[in-house]
């Protein structure tokens, strides 16, 4: 089993630990969490008043939590699984070629909450949110910019080249 927790324990902290997307070695940690995904999820660049406060990697799942300081108390859950159950949801603009996107809102006020989904051959990135009405139109804006998806093909080609690592068998 594949485990890995970013802690200050571990000399990382939740900021540090969570891959950026130019981390290649450690989307490489991720990409081997689900082997079957096309894509990634990874960090592009966290826009000002967000943090990174959690990050985990096992088999099957990997994941990180986002929080803003215009939603304390309602962190972002960014998930890499497999498969997202996207019932009821509604299509979206996709973010990527090749991916995708549905919305599924549970709440519209007080808070702006729900799931939106990118899917991919052999995965999915669920990022659950729940922003105060208000300022919600610009942090699910940052929260978009803010997580970006790796081509596994990418990854896989910039590790070989490299590293001299072969992320698949």
């Amino acid at each position: 089993m594949l485990l890995l927790t970013g802690t200050a324990g571990c000399g990382l902290s939740a900021e540090t630990a969570t891959p950026r997307c130019t981390s290649f070695e450690r989307l490489g940690i991720v990409a081997q969490s689900v082997p079957t995904a096309a894509y990634v999820a990874c960090l592009r660049a966290l826009p000002e008043g967000w943090r990174a406060t959690g990050f985990s990697v096992s088999n099957g799942r990997s994941s990180f939590t986002l929080l803003s300081d215009r939603s304390r108390g309602h962190p972002v859950a960014v998930l890499l699984t497999r498969r997202c159950d996207i019932a009821d949801a509604s299509v979206a603009t996709p973010r990527v070629e090749g991916v995708r996107s549905y919305v599924r809102l549970t709440s519209v006020d007080p808070l702006y909450a729900g799931d939106l989904y990118d899917v991919f051959p052999g995965g999915c990135v669920r990022y659950s949110f729940a922003f105060p009405r208000g300022p919600h139109i610009p942090l699910m804006e940052e929260l978009t910019s803010a997580v970006g998806l790796v081509a596994r093909r990418d990854l896989r080609q910039h590790l070989r080249e490299r590293l001299g690592v072969e992320l698949d068998p």
